[in-house]
This record gives C-alpha cells, structure tokens and sequence, in this order.
C-alpha cells in the first residue's frame, strides 16, 4: 500500500461518518450532551499549545499555569520546541511537581518539525515522556504538492503524533488545498486517529470553513489553537472559540471542550504526569 492510498482506505471505511449538524444524533457515542451543540467560549476547558521562557516566550511554566488558571481554564498543554532531552526531562519533572495537590492541570506536550520524510527529530523513549506531541510542518524544503502531502501523512500516522500543527492550522480556516491535498491528510488522520488544530488567529481575513467541516465528516478532531507565547494571550481561545463555532462544527469535536484525563486518554501517553500514574 502506497502513503497517498491510506487516505483513499479511511474514505472506503467511512470513518466518523456522522455529520451531525445534518442529522439530529450525537457526533460522538460518548457525547455528554447527546446532540450537536455548537462550541461557546465557556466551552473551552484547556489551552494545548503554548511556549515558556524555554522556548521563546517570556514567562515561565509557573507564571503561565498561574494566569490560565485566573482566567478560569481547567488545564493548559504546554509544548515547548528546539528542547534538549535533558531539557524535556527537567520540564516533566517541573510539571508533575506543580500538578501534585492542585486541582488545575498542566499537560506535558512538545512541539517538534517533521523533516521532509514526515519523520520525527526525537528519540521514542524521550517522546513517551511527554503526554502528547505536536508536530509541524513548516519547512516545504521546496517539496511539491505531491511530497507535501505525503510527508503530512506519514506524520500523521506516527504513533507519537498527537497533533498537526502548522501549517495546517491555518489551512483549516482558510480552505487552502494548492500546496497540499488537505482532504487526503484529513483521512489520513481519521484512520490514526490524531487531531488537527485550528488556528485561532484573529488576522485572518478571508475565512474558509470547507476544511472544518471535512474533518467533521470524517471523526478527526479539532484543537482550538492560539499557539500562546505570553500569558497575555492565553484569552486568544476566546476568539478561537467565536471562530469555530461561525465553522459549524460540533462541540464535542473540539478537544479543548474535553476534560484534561479525557484529552490525556485521547493522546494515549501516560508519562509521568498523568494523574492516574502520579496518585
């Protein structure tokens, strides 16, 4: 089986065939609300993408668990990237000390590029120590549409991928299809069962929801994304929020509106800060 088949393969097996803003049924057989319900910012129960002064932002992991938990979110995934192992392993440490006896929540995730193949940069056993990986593709190493795509999807059927990020964030809101093949990278995910993220960005002007509504179709789901580098702009999911819900797409696709042990038992990494493995 060739890499641009397996997206082909997820279509034939009608993954997450339930589009339920046509049909009066819950998206998800484990919805609480048991029918579609648009997503509202007080839908939002955790951020997943966000940066310390370990990575380019300036405040540390403390003071931005700290504001997420002012500002009334349950949870925040923090997701450094260019981190050594030394350094991953420091954070971890870091993370399930600041999570012993506290009702908020910080997730370890990080955030790696795939290299043009759509392999991953770090070691299996330095990924399992994270909760979950985002992984990028931001570098076309001048790549056709064709490469693109099937470095995408490649990455998405790593075993380690949690999420897709950029670019693809922003191609979920902007409908983009002539640099890669979005509906073949969607069913790709569908079959791995990992999330795309939505880019939350307020500056785009033009706003496409075709993409949105695909990965609704096919079961994939979604990661409101402000991709925070300051505490300030933790509230950015706010608008996030406002942005995905003129997509239509269901609550409960959203993964932001889970639980943190929900969105942990989604990824399926349980390092050590997970709370069952931490008790």
């Amino acid at each position: 089986m060739t890499l641009r088949s397996i997206g082909h393969q997820a279509s034939a097996s009608n993954i997450g065939n339930v589009n339920c803003q046509k049909k009066s049924i819950p998206c998800d057989r484990d919805c609480p609300a048991g029918m579609f319900e648009l997503v509202k910012q007080s839908s939002v129960r955790g951020v997943l993408h966000s940066h310390t002064n370990m990575s380019g932002g300036p405040h540390s992991l403390s003071r931005l668990a700290e504001t997420a938990s002012l500002i009334g979110l349950e949870y925040l995934g923090v997701t450094d990237r260019l981190m050594t192992p030394d350094q991953i392993v420091t954070q971890s440490a870091e993370i399930l000390k600041l999570n012993k006896n506290s009702d908020f929540k910080l997730l370890h995730g990080i955030e790696v590029e795939a290299d043009k193949d759509g392999n991953l940069p770090l070691p299996d056993d330095i990924m399992l120590i994270c909760d979950f990986v985002i992984v990028t593709l931001k570098e076309n190493h001048f790549q056709s549409k064709t490469a693109m795509t099937d470095r995408a999807i490649r990455a998405a059927m790593n075993p380690f991928t949690s999420i897709l990020s950029h670019p693809l964030g922003d191609f979920m809101t902007m409908g983009e299809n002539n640099w890669i093949d979005m509906e073949l990278v969607l069913m790709a995910a569908a079959q791995a069962g990992v999330a795309i993220e939505v880019d939350a960005n307020p500056s785009h002007a033009k706003l496409d929801w075709h993409n949105c509504m695909l990965a609704q179709q096919f079961g994939v789901k979604l990661v409101i994304a402000s991709d925070v580098h300051r505490a300030a702009r933790l509230v950015d999911y706010r608008h996030g929020a406002e942005m995905i819900r003129s997509a239509g797409v269901c609550c409960r696709q959203i993964l932001n509106s889970w639980g943190a042990d929900e969105v942990k038992s989604f990824f399926g990494n349980y390092s050590a800060t997970n709370s069952s493995a931490s008790a």
